[in-house]
Formats: structure tokens, sequence, C-alpha cells
């Protein structure tokens, strides 16, 4: 679990950092995962430093290797530097000073930029046929309601509970649970997690009902001037009815009604509804300094490994045109 978490808006006392503004800076378990596609093979949990800038533009970021091995104390594996322009480095092992370097890949994340109203966004983010279907998906979900509200945000710490008991719910039949372990957490430590982001203003859950029945969830947190649109999910038999776009138009709409956020935070990685909702993307990469231990020197060649075995597999799989069958075959095995 995290220890000595700091959230919101911090600057380092470093010499050399006291220009970076920083949205995450602290102690941190991270979780290394060693997988073949979306097969998740083991894990390794360093003990790290994390550091996250506010934004990409930050000056001198990350800082030099003597700055950043002095925050280097206690019994810290090492650094996660987060955001860190992709031009800085190439994926692979290496070295940054006395650190060991590692870049397991290039990201990229899209994002929204809250100006203007919400009905501005849709006429210059969408031509006028995919916005008239996507309005049409919404009305066609609002008809089958008989009248009642079909989606609900929220926001209060005493709200936190039934949100997270309806979305697990949920996201326990999505394949991001069964098959990557990447669903929402269920357990008492991440509920009062959610409860305190609540208390302090900084959390939105939003569920999506047909005919009373929840059917998609979106958990979204505050960080900085950005709403984290953190885990998603919806039910695959409703999948037919486009939940996730159309929790997305309100998600959005309540965003830019809010005022509150000056960014809609996808996440990194690709996906179809990020490229469609984004009116930005940012090149970048996660860079892990270590220190420069036999065991971090394995764990990290190992992963580096997989990392290259799993990209020629898929790769392989996809010149011979069956990539999609054997995830499919993947996930039914999981489930």
């Amino acid at each position: 679990m995290a220890a000595g978490i700091q959230t919101g808006s911090s600057t380092a006392k470093q010499s050399g950092l006291d220009q970076i503004k920083f949205s995450i800076r602290r102690q941190q378990t991270v979780r290394l995962k060693y997988q073949l596609g979306e097969w998740v093979l083991g894990a390794w949990h360093p003990e790290l430093l994390v550091l996250e800038p506010a934004s990409f533009d930050q000056p001198a970021w990350p800082a030099s290797e003597a700055e950043l091995s002095a925050l280097l104390t206690g019994a810290l594996d090492g650094l996660l530097c987060r955001k860190v322009p992709a031009a800085f480095c190439v994926p692979g092992l290496g070295r940054y000073g006395a650190l060991l370097r590692y870049v397991s890949h290039r990201d990229v994340l899209h994002y929204v930029s809250v100006q203007g109203s919400f009905s501005d966004y849709l006429k210059t983010q969408f031509s006028p046929k995919p916005r008239q279907n996507l309005q049409r998906s919404v009305r066609r979900f609002a008809e089958r309601q008989d009248g009642k509200a079909s989606w609900q945000v929220y926001t209060a710490a005493e709200e936190m509970e039934e949100f997270l008991r309806e979305a697990v719910a949920v996201s326990k039949q999505t394949y991001q649970t069964r098959l990557l372990d990447a669903g929402l957490p269920s357990g008492p430590e991440f509920l009062k997690g959610i409860q305190r982001l609540a208390q302090d203003g900084r959390a939105r859950g939003y569920l999506l009902r047909d005919q009373g029945k929840v059917i998609a969830f979106a958990w979204c947190r505050q960080q900085g001037n950005s709403l984290i649109y953190d885990t998603i999910g919806y039910l695959p038999e409703f999948g037919n009815l486009s939940p996730g776009s159309v929790l997305l138009y309100h998600i959005l709409e309540d965003v830019f009604a809010s005022a509150k956020y000056g960014i809609l935070d996808f996440g990194p990685g690709e996906a179809q509804y990020k490229s469609l909702f984004a009116t930005h993307s940012q090149e970048f990469v996660d860079l892990y300094l270590l220190r420069s231990t036999l065991k971090n020197r394995i764990l990290l060649a190992g992963h580096w490994f997989m990392n290259q075995l799993s990209t020629a597999i898929g790769e392989i799989l996809e010149s011979y045109g069956v990539k999609k069958r054997v995830k499919a075959w993947l996930r039914r095995l999981k489930a």
C-alpha cells in the first residue's frame, strides 16, 4: 500500500527541483506486471518515490541524476518519474548516472481541454454526422427509461459506499477484471481512500442505469486542475446500447457544467473512444530510475524481455490475421 501520501499540488524543495510543480509526490509500492499480451504471469512490487509534474511543459524535467539520487532515502528501491517527454530517451534499459534507467514503452495521453460550453465542444470536436450519431445514441437510451434519469453522479463521502458497491458489481463482469486484474478495487482501504477524496471535493463516481439496472460506471478523481477518467466498465451484454459512449457524453456534459476542471484526462494508452472524444494528445514515457543492484538489474531485464517477447508474438499473430481470435479465446479461457 502507498505510504506517506501527499495529494494536491506541491513543489519540491531540492535546489534543482524548486521550479517544478508536482501533482503527485509520494512513496508508493508500484506493481510491474510480467505478461504475455493480456495474460499476467507475475508481478514485482518495488517501493518507489513517484513524481508526476503538474503539466507536460515543466522546465528541466526530469531533473539531473544527482538531484534525483538525493531523494533516494531509506528503503526506497528507486524513483518513478511520470510524464517525461518521449524524446528524452528510447525504451529499454540504460543508465542515468549511477542509477539504472528503464522505460518499458512510449505512451500517449489523450485529454479534453475543458474550455467554453459543452455545446461548443460538440460542434468543434465532431463533424455533423458523428455528432448526430452520438446524440441519437444518447437520445434513444434516454427514451428507454420511461422518463426516469439514466445516469447519476456521486460526489459526497456518504455516497461512496453505495457507488462502489454498484460499480464493483459491474466491474467484476468485465474482461479488465477477469483477465487483466485491472478492474475497480473493492476492499475497505480503497473505500476509505475514495471517501477521503470525496470529503476533499475531489471524487466523482458515475453510474449509468438501463430501466433501473446499473450497466456502466466510471470512477473519476481530481488531480490538480484535471479530472482523471480513472476506471471504467460496462456489462458486455448491453454493448449494443453503446453504454460507454452514452455515459461519457453525460460525464463531459457534467464536467463542462461544473466549471471546476481545466482537463478531463483519459489516462495513458490508445483507445477508439479516446481518439474520438479527446481534443489533445501528448506522447510521454514513464521513467524508472532504480538503485544499481544485481536484483534490480535482473528484474528489469526480465521485464524488458517479457515486454519484447509479447510484442513479437503479437506482431506474428497480427501478420497471420489471428490476433483478435487468440485474444478472444484467452478472454473466454480466463472467464
